[in-house]
Parts: C-alpha cells; sequence; structure tokens
C-alpha cells in the first residue's frame, strides 16, 4: 500500500527544489566560489581536499569581508559573555496586573529565572558554534537556517543542526516567516538504527534488506516540518502525531516515512537578511551587490600577480651567440660581444603600470567591504572617543550612520530568529520541569476550565541594541545640556519634559537592570516614597506654622490692648 503522507511530501519537495534550482542554486554556486570556497560544492560534485575548491581565489577581499560581518553578527548579536536577551512579562499582563503589584512581582521574577536558565542552556549546548557557523552562512548567502531540536542526551536540553544552503526548501507563512523546511541529507544504516528506534518509529524493510550489505552505505533521508492544521490534531492530545508542528522523515529512494512526530513550537530559524523583490523567500544581501567586484578582482589579480613577476623576472632578448651563456641571478655576470651593440640580452614588453592596477584593485576592495559593512562593525569594535580630532557630538553622528545601516539586519534577526528562539528554549526548559510552578498570573484560562501558560514577550538586550540605545541616551544629555541656561532664566521650561520618564529610559538604555528600578506604584514604590515625602513636607510645614503662630501670639499679648482689640476683631470676621 502507498503511504500517502510520504508521497505527497516528496512531491511538494521535488516541485520546491525544481523552482530554487532553476533559480537560485547557481547563484549560490558563484558566491561560494569568491566568498566561501568550502560550501562551493551546491551544484558541483567535488572531493576533499584542496584542489577545486580554492582555485579560482586569486584575492581573498571578499571572504574576509563575510568573515567580518559574520563576527559582528555574533559578537554583537549574541555573545555568549553577556545575556542578549530576556523574557518579561506581557503587556497584557502587565496593565491586567497593575492594581496587582504582587503578582506581577512573581511573574517577573519567574520569567527572570527563566531567562537566567535559557542562558545556562544555551551556554550547556551547541547553540554558539553552530550560531557561529550560521552567521556566516548568513553573511555570504543573506539565508541561513539552523533548526532547534530537543537534545536526545540527559546532559544538556538543546540540540543545534545547522543546515547547509542548497540543501532544503522553504514556504513562509501570510506573515512572510518561514513556518515549513523539507531537507534532504543522508545517513548510513548504522546512524539510521540508532536514531529510528523510538516507539512508533517503522523502517521500512527494503531499507533494513540494502542496510544488511553494508553498515556503511549511505541513504537519502527527507525531514519535513510544517505547521498541522487544528483539524488534523486530536483534541486533548499532546503526543507527537498531535502536536502543532509537524514532523515526519521519510526515506527517499522507498518513498516511505520513518517517523512521524511533532514538535511543541517551531523549530524552525531562518534568517534572511533581505528578500528579493520578486515572492521567492530567500534573501538578498551583500555578496550579490559585492559579486561584480568579486568576479573583477580575482579577475584582474592574476594578471597584476604575472606583472609582479614579470617585473621581477622581466623578459629577455638573447642573441644566438649568447644561448646558454645569460646569467639571469642576482649579480650574475654575462659576457656579450661590446662591438656589437645587438649581441647583448635586454628587456622587452615590460610596460604595464602595476601602480595604476593596485590602485584600481583598492578601489573594488573598498566597495567589497562597504557591502558587508565591514566600517560599520570597525567603528562599533573601537573607541572612537578617543581620536582627539572629533568631538563627542561628531563620534555620535558619526556612530549613528553607520549604525543605520545595519538596522534592517537587526529588525529581520530579532523576528526571525532572536523571538522564536527564546520561545522555544524557554518551552523546553519549562516541560522539562526545571523552572518549576508558572504562577498563576502567567496562566490563561482556557474553554473547559483548562489553563495555559501564557506566551512571555522577548525583551532583546544585545550589545547592537544597547549601543541603538546609547544614541537615545545622547541625545537626553544634549537636550537637557540646551535647557539648563534656559531654566535659570525662565524655570517653567523643564514644565516640557517628562523627567521622570527620561531618568527611566536613560537608566534602561545603559544597561541598568529593570530590577534596580523601584517601581511606580506598591510598597516602597516612586508613588509610595513620594507619597510619605509628601507627608513629612506637610508635618514640617505645619508644625513651622504653629512655631510662627505661638510666636505671634506671644508678641501679641505683650502689644498694646487697642493692637489685641483690632487682632481679635479682625480673626472673628475671618471667621
Amino acid at each position: 500500500m502507498a503511504d500517502q503522507l510520504a508521497l505527497e511530501q516528496i512531491k511538494r519537495y521535488n516541485d520546491l527544489l525544481a523552482k530554487r534550482k532553476a533559480v537560485f542554486d547557481d547563484d549560490w554556486q558563484t558566491i561560494a566560489q569568491y566568498a566561501l570556497p568550502q560550501q562551493s560544492d551546491i551544484n558541483t560534485q567535488k572531493t576533499e581536499g584542496v584542489s577545486g575548491w580554492t582555485d579560482q581565489i586569486f584575492d581573498t577581499t571578499m571572504i574576509n569581508a563575510a568573515q567580518v560581518l559574520a563576527s559582528g553578527l555574533f559578537n554583537w548579536w549574541t555573545p555568549p559573555s553577556q545575556t542578549w536577551a530576556e523574557l518579561s512579562v506581557p503587556l497584557e499582563l502587565r496593565s491586567r496586573d497593575k492594581e496587582q503589584d504582587q503578582a506581577y512581582d512573581d511573574a517577573t521574577k519567574f520569567l527572570g529565572d527563566a531567562s537566567d536558565a535559557v542562558m545556562r542552556e544555551f551556554g550547556r549546548s551547541n547553540f554558539y558554534p553552530s550560531k557561529a557557523t550560521g552567521d556566516l552562512g548568513l553573511a555570504v548567502f543573506s539565508t541561513d537556517l539552523i533548526l532547534f531540536d530537543e537534545s536526545d542526551s540527559g546532559q544538556e536540553l538543546f540540540n543545534f543542526i545547522p543546515v547547509k544552503i542548497g540543501t532544503y526548501t522553504a514556504e513562509e507563512n501570510y506573515k512572510g516567516i518561514v513556518d515549513t523546511i523539507r531537507r534532504e541529507f543522508e545517513m548510513t544504516f548504522r546512524q539510521i538504527e540508532q536514531k529510528f528506534n523510538k516507539p512508533g518509529d517503522s523502517i521500512p524493510e527494503k531499507l533494513k534488506e540494502s542496510g544488511k550489505k553494508g553498515k556503511d552505505r549511505k541513504f537519502k533521508i527527507l525531514h519535513c516540518i510544517f505547521p498541522r492544521e487544528d483539524s488534523e490534531r486530536l483534541p486533548g492530545r499532546k503526543d507527537g502525531p498531535n502536536k502543532p508542528i509537524a514532523s515526519v522523515y521519510v526515506a527517499l529512494e522507498f518513498n516511505e516515512r520513518i517517523r512521524v512526530s511533532g514538535y511543541d513550537e517551531s523549530p524552525i530559524l531562518c534568517r534572511r537578511m533581505a528578500k528579493w523583490g520578486t515572492d521567492a523567500v530567500w534573501g538578498y544581501g551583500p555578496s550579490y551587490q559585492a559579486l561584480p567586484e568579486a568576479r573583477q578582482i580575482n579577475y584582474v589579480q592574476q594578471y597584476l600577480d604575472a606583472l609582479a613577476e614579470l617585473h621581477a623576472y622581466p623578459r629577455i632578448l638573447t642573441p644566438d651567440n649568447l644561448e646558454g651563456d645569460v646569467d639571469l641571478r642576482a649579480g650574475g655576470n654575462t659576457i656579450f660581444d661590446s662591438s656589437n651593440p645587438n649581441a647583448k640580452p635586454m628587456e622587452w614588453a615590460t610596460v604595464a603600470d602595476y601602480k595604476l592596477g593596485l590602485e584600481m584593485q583598492e578601489q573594488r576592495r573598498k566597495a567589497i567591504r562597504d557591502a558587508f559593512f565591514n566600517d560599520a562593525f570597525k567603528l562599533l569594535n573601537s573607541q572612537p572617543l578617543l581620536d582627539k580630532k572629533m568631538t563627542a557630538y561628531e563620534i555620535s553622528q558619526r556612530r549613528a550612520e553607520q549604525l543605520q545601516n545595519i538596522t534592517s539586519i537587526d529588525v529581520r534577526s530579532v523576528n526571525e530568529f532572536v523571538n522564536p528562539c527564546m520561545i522555544r528554549a524557554f518551552g523546553i526548559i519549562y516541560r522539562s520541569g526545571k523552572l518549576g510552578t508558572a504562577p498563576d498570573a502567567l496562566m490563561q484560562q482556557l474553554p473547559g476550565g483548562k489553563s495555559a501558560l501564557v506566551r512571555p514577550e522577548v525583551v532583546v538586550t544585545s550589545q547592537f541594541v544597547n549601543a541603538l540605545r546609547a544614541l537615545k541616551n545622547r541625545g537626553c544629555e544634549e537636550t537637557i545640556q540646551f535647557l539648563m541656561p534656559l531654566a535659570e532664566q525662565k524655570p517653567e521650561t523643564w514644565d516640557i519634559i517628562d523627567l521622570d520618564t527620561m531618568g527611566r529610559e536613560y537608566a534602561q538604555n545603559t544597561g541598568l537592570p529593570p530590577d534596580n528600578l523601584r517601581k511606580l506604584t506598591g510598597p516602597n514604590s516612586v508613588a509610595a516614597i513620594r507619597q510619605q515625602r509628601a507627608k513629612i513636607q506637610q508635618a514640617q510645614r505645619t508644625a513651622a506654622l504653629a512655631e510662627q503662630g505661638a510666636k505671634a501670639g506671644k508678641n501679641l499679648a505683650q502689644s498694646p490692648q487697642w493692637m489685641q482689640d483690632n487682632a481679635e476683631a479682625g480673626a472673628q470676621a475671618g471667621q
């Protein structure tokens, strides 16, 4: 009996694969040859060894530029030494619990502990090596895919799988987020037996028969990840086939499924630099912009190398009577007939301008580095405040200009990587039981008396975001400096600014942990402190007035009778 599910997935994969190969595979192959030669086997079969992989590389500018961009994506978005994202109480719950400070505090503490646990698990897993590999793929191909799976071992919870470009197809949902992946890879029969040994797995009999001929024989496997419609799931079931995200493994050569399971959250972390203007799901970025320069610079460099060699070892015209007697070594001695001027060796055809060629090459190298935002990351990594030739304002303006050039990368990284990665990590850790019981404030009531954990909000705290926030603080500083001399003459000038909000945002932009800021309401909050201060000030004013009244009464008793009578009459009239 035919496996209908396997046949449907294989057909859909083949249709998308044909479209991808017809348009994008050739481009990726060309880009890889100049920027990432170790992956230049996308549509070309290659064997191990240097030969065939780096033969077209005569200039490494594009390789180095891509590595600088990849390092920036790694160090400024997900540095291992820093918390680069946190989980926070969703906005709707914050407004709902505004009057319930204890409930809000419990939810905040729970998610704070969860954020710490997530970062610890990232450090224990293979996240950072996989992210570094993915960043290089994103820098070069403008598209990258990492699958966030649960680990099979008991030591760590996370397992990340970097997926090479050219080995998968992708589909987007209506929001433009990749929610469907079908990837093709090879496994030996021994590996298949090791992986697919859980209840419900079914290794095709034909595959077993073929595998018995050799444990090292490789078979093609298709892994399909796609959303399940609610109608395809059984209510109340949380087992693999009934989870919201389907995971189907298919033996391609035998058209049969091996495993049908699922995920509680999407494991797909698919980033794009930018998108093509067509309806394609694939990314467009620096490599496409720099490809003409990379082609030309490698082409010209071959001839510049030959020209440099020609200058070092010029062509020589040698008379036939000196054949075998010309000494081209440094300090070499060649004897010729002085009576015959044409009987001596001489250079010829060495008129090319090597310096002009170098200048042209340097212009192309700069264009490649600009395409990969190298100057922006060099500025971020430098300490321009030490430059005595630039004012603080000039530095902030220059930094702002450079950061604005790469904010588009940040926007897509947050939506396509950071947010789904943090939500997936939180879900895995919570189900493992390591976080304990969630507070009631984070539970959402469902029909039928059931409840579910509310999806937390993700707050990005990477170094890049902090750099953008620092620019906002610069604006606050300049505003305050501008208003101070005006406020000395006109104090009400400060009324145009909400100093409380400015102060809180300034502190947060500098990286001050939210726990160090007082809450706006509740015990020991800003409102409570100000209320207590107002009471103390009112008591002080009352005491001062009482003291002044006592002194006035004493002085009045010592005054003439007619003055006391007038004072008493005035008091009675005031009543």
